[in-house]
């Protein structure tokens, strides 16, 4: 639901301050209205109008109740005041009398007595049911009570407070057209819900751990931890800071430690993953001393939840940190490669001047020079090639020690993989090398699972560096099985194995034709293969056609070559009307826009999950937002806002960082951006483009990396842009991988969040933001991923066998597309998709699951091939279609000029104890797209007044409706 449509929504009294702009734009009543308001005789009951004294319009009061429903779901009552600027529009509408009243009783003035009081509730009766039938609201009768009651049962797995399930309750009954109850019946049933699912909780958690368990459970986490004055609560929340081995050990000491307490045991999988975070976030968010002055019983729900989702989130980082450490070693190798290929050539110039002296030695015959030359010239030809694989692995050997380390750390991981893999047998010899102590390889140790490459490492004599060669490959072949699903942790939120996360096989064999026809997935892959091949026939016809008219070359290194794309002509008239339009606008500050947003919007019930209730806690949700948002911490946020604590703020903060309320605000916001007349001229809601934006931090943070531009730490927000400017999805992403999944996830969650709005059907991305993969998912989707390619030269058009390649495109068409692949590993596509759709996976999983990493694995043949073809597809409209290519361009130049207001909002770092955690980060990106998002939208609002108020006075309107946001 668009919040900016309902801000009135469950409201039991209208603000009194409600300004006109406000009452214009909710409270005009439309034609068909004004025409079905009944005409009531201006003579009441009791001759009013006979006595002397002025007739009654009663039109008034019906439209009042039929704006009063229509704005809160509510119908008004006798006693029920009205702003007096909605009194006067609707007066004005009705063209009677817009005296301001008091209550709907105002409007029967003149009357007294008993009499007159049943006649005032009998027109209300009457005012009320034709308010009803006219909007199509029905009563809240028992059988909608009992409905709700089920909903709500089914929402509350899920929410994170009370509050957002009343809040729930009055969109579902809105959108129902079903009049709202009183507040303290949807708040009882809304406490019945919630305690339904604390009492589900409770039940679960004592199927799981016995009750004298819990209890010393309990004792333990309030006792002190292994840090002087703090408990063992405040150890397992304290973020372990930056990568590095000491961390890695804090992190494998943490996992261990829970899983002594059994933590890992613990079977809860009839709570959804959801819930129990929510739980978990209680115990996070508040001191322990506060938990421990809780219910018994709630304190047990809350820290057996706490642990467990404490230890999904500890496992992923520790193999997130091994992973990292991993790769530092790889690229500690790397790094002597060129160190190692100078050394050689010194020998080959060392050699080559041996032979030159030889061959001026006159004290020796001619044979026995070409002899020394000879044997020198051997000398080196024997020596072997300086392979970049072969001086890492080396690398990896000589650092031995280094090597252990990491795997003695991720050691507390359960591992657990596909038996028919060798990945798994590499991690049972593992453990078996170190149960038994070894130091170094038997001589009869099966390495029937090692790589050849790796074969003559681990076959040397000396068998210590046998067992180092040993434990490299397995280390890298552990990150990569985890990496490709061949090998999975149990009690890891990310990295399960793929059968507990997919549909269940059985349900998929028995519904599989329900979920592709409720999908709209197609079940036969070749009906998917013909529509594409006869899209990519087409497509090199054009391109034939597009060469021979001179849209593109092929030049003799069988590279494209695509003229430039010219820039558009400057338009003076257009550049001084943005001038102009910017000096009417004017300048703002920062809390004032926050201001008049919210009252636009309501984005801070979004945040609150529900409206605030003292100014005092609205004040200090919008510095925590300024603190999240921007790089000015708690403490300057409370010094530059009067009237509220650090404590405030903090508290405000990490109310922030419940799930999905920084998401729930931003998409208010967008919507209501995406809802102003202006909006339309700069585009149809239905392209965006989805890039990352480098921000600064320091080298502790854990996500960090060294952005390769500016050689400074930094972490990665990758954000998804409309058309229209609006940032509609943020992610905190590692830099320097692979973007496919964020920029397809962001897409599919902006969709599948609402019925109403416009699906985005095209989404422009940079190299980094696709993998064939990607391209694939995003097909099935429903939705075009569009990569700016950065090697458009070397493209090659990839087709199946049977593709008719016309012969002046044989240089750049290579037939490496198998539809075999495609049609083995369909089934199994369409049921990744069809998990994703229905929530038990995400996009991001998905692809990182089926990566490089797993190459060989049925489903990413079927995914790779796909996606090629339909990357063919792509760059057959990419090569031969001019304007299609400008569109891409400007949607991603559009994303890098959000960037820069972004960078304009935080302009600084991010702070060394800021950004540990991950829902921290989260929270930190979520805040800084909002606040950029305000702005955006504020411009917009301006932009419009200004253009309405142009439009008005210029005859030539051109100039001016092509205006941008930002120019503001």
């Amino acid at each position: 639901m668009a919040s900016y449509r309902y801000k009135f929504l469950g409201k039991q009294q209208l603000p009194s301050k409600m300004t006109e702009a406000e009452a214009t734009e909710h409270c005009k009543l439309s034609d068909e209205q004004l025409a079905a308001i009944p005409i009531v005789s201006r003579v009441d009951d009791d001759g009013n109008a006979k006595r002397g004294r002025p007739a009654l319009d009663l039109r008034l009061g019906y439209a009042l109740q039929l704006m009063f429903l229509g704005l809160t779901g509510r119908l008004a009552s006798v006693t029920d005041s009205f702003p007096t600027n909605m009194v006067k529009v609707l007066a004005n509408q009705l063209g009677t009398d817009a005296t301001a009243i008091a209550t709907i009783k105002s409007i029967y003035r003149g009357k007294a007595g008993p009499q007159a009081e049943g006649s005032v509730e009998r027109r209300l009766r009457e005012q009320r049911t034709w308010a009803r039938q006219t909007l199509g609201f029905e009563v809240f009768a028992p059988e909608f009570e009992r409905e709700l009651a089920a909903t709500l049962a089914m929402r509350a797995r899920d929410a994170a407070s009370q509050a957002e399930l009343v809040t729930f309750a009055e969109e579902w009954l809105y959108e129902r057209r079903i009049v709202l109850p009183g507040v303290s019946a949807l708040e009882g049933q809304a406490n019945a819900a919630f305690r339904a699912i604390e009492t589900l909780a409770m039940e679960v958690i004592n199927g799981a751990v016995k009750p004298a368990r819990q209890r010393a459970i309990l004792k333990i986490m309030f006792d002190q931890g292994p840090s002087e004055n703090s408990t063992v609560l405040e150890w397992l929340k304290t973020s372990a800071g930056k990568h590095g081995v000491k961390n890695l050990k804090e992190v494998s000491s943490r996992v261990e430690y829970l899983k002594t307490l059994g933590v890992a045991d613990w079977n809860l999988t009839s709570l959804s993953q959801t819930r129990i975070q929510a739980f978990a976030q209680r115990v996070a968010h508040r001191p322990p001393s506060e938990t421990s002055r809780r219910v018994l019983e709630t304190q047990i729900v809350e820290v057996i939840c706490f642990l467990k989702a404490t230890l999904w989130e500890l496992t992923d980082e520790a193999i997130f940190r091994m992973g990292r450490r991993t790769g530092d070693l790889v690229r500690m190798g790397a790094k002597r490669v060129q160190a190692k290929q100078a050394s050689r050539s010194g020998i080959y110039r060392e050699s080559v001047q041996s032979m030159l002296d030889l061959a001026q030695d006159a004290d020796k015959t001619a044979e026995e020079r070409i002899a020394e030359i000879v044997r020198v010239a051997s000398d080196v030809l024997k020596m072997p090639r300086v392979s970049h694989a072969d001086v890492v692995r080396e690398t990896l050997v000589e650092q031995g020690e280094r090597v252990a380390t990491v795997l003695d750390t991720v050691d507390c991981l359960n591992i657990e993989g596909d038996e028919s893999k060798k990945d798994l047998t590499l991690v049972e010899q593992l453990n078996t090398i170190r149960a038994e102590g070894l130091k170094e390889l038997p001589k009869d140790w099966d390495v029937s699972g090692i790589e050849a490459a790796w074969r003559p490492l681990v076959d040397d004599v000396d068998r210590v560096k046998a067992l180092k060669a040993f434990k490299a490959c397995a280390l890298l072949r552990i990150r990569k099985g985890l990496q490709g699903g061949r090998l999975w942790v149990p009690h890891s939120a990310n990295f399960r194995s793929r059968t507990d996360s997919l549909i269940p096989e059985e349900d998929w064999e028995r519904d599989r034709e329900k979920f592709c026809t409720a999908f709209g997935l197609e079940i036969d892959p070749q009906v998917a293969i013909a529509r594409q091949m006869a899209l990519l026939n087409d497509g090199l016809q054009r391109v034939k056609d597009g060469l021979a008219n001179g849209l593109l070359e092929i030049d003799e290194q069988a590279c494209v070559r695509l003229p430039a794309l010219n820039a558009m002509a400057e338009e003076p008239e257009l550049k001084r009307t943005a001038q102009a339009v910017q000096e009417m606008i004017g300048p703002v500050q920062l809390p004032d826009l926050i201001l008049e947003m919210d009252a636009q919007t309501r984005f801070s019930s979004k945040l609150l999950g529900r409206d605030a209730k003292t100014t005092r806690e609205l004040i200090a949700l919008y510095a925590a937002l300024l603190a999240h948002g921007t790089e000015i911490d708690a403490k300057s946020a409370a010094a530059m806002v009067s009237g509220v604590t650090v404590a405030e703020v903090t508290a405000a903060m990490r109310q922030l960082e419940t799930p999905g309320r920084l998401r729930a605000a931003n998409n208010a916001v967008v919507a209501y951006q995406q809802s102003i007349p202006i909006v339309k001229l700069w585009s149809d809601g239905t392209k965006a483009s989805a890039d990352m934006m480098a921000m600064d931090t320091t080298r502790h943070l854990g996500i960090a990396r060294t952005d390769p531009r500016r050689k400074t730490p930094a972490a990665g927000i990758y954000t998804h842009v409309l058309g229209s400017y609006p940032v509609f999805y943020d992610q905190p992403i590692v830099l320097l991988t692979r973007q496919g999944g964020p920029a397809v996830e962001g897409v599919e969650q902006y969709n599948s969040s609402s019925e109403e709005r416009i699906k985005i059907q095209l989404l422009a991305v940079d190299t980094h933001g696709y993998t064939y993969g990607a391209m694939a998912l995003a097909k099935h989707l429903r939705f075009d991923l569009c990569p700016q390619l950065a090697g458009l030269p070397d493209c090659k058009l990839w087709v199946t066998r049977k593709t008719e390649v016309p012969e002046e495109l044989d240089a750049i068409a290579l037939t490496n597309v198998s539809e075999r692949a495609i049609v083995r590993g369909w089934d199994v596509m369409l049921r990744l998709v069809a998990s994703i759709l229905t929530g038990r996976v995400s996009v991001g999983w998905a692809l990182a699951r089926n990566g490089s990493a797993a190459i060989g694995d049925k489903l990413h043949r079927a995914l790779d091939h796909y996606g090629r073809m339909l990357r063919s597809v792509y760059l057959c409209d990419y090569f031969t279609k001019e304007q299609f290519r400008r569109e891409i361009h400007t949607l991603l130049n559009r994303g890098e000029s959000v960037h820069q207001l972004q960078r304009a909002v935080y302009y600084g770092r991010i702070a060394a104890e800021r950004g540990r955690r991950r829902d921290e980060l989260r929270a930190i990106s979520g805040s800084h797209v909002l606040l950029t998002n305000l702005i955006i939208a504020w411009n917009t609002i301006k932009l419009n007044e200004v253009v309405a108020k142009l439009r008005k006075v210029c005859t030539t309107s051109a100039p001016i409706a092509r205006c941008e946001t930002l120019t503001a």
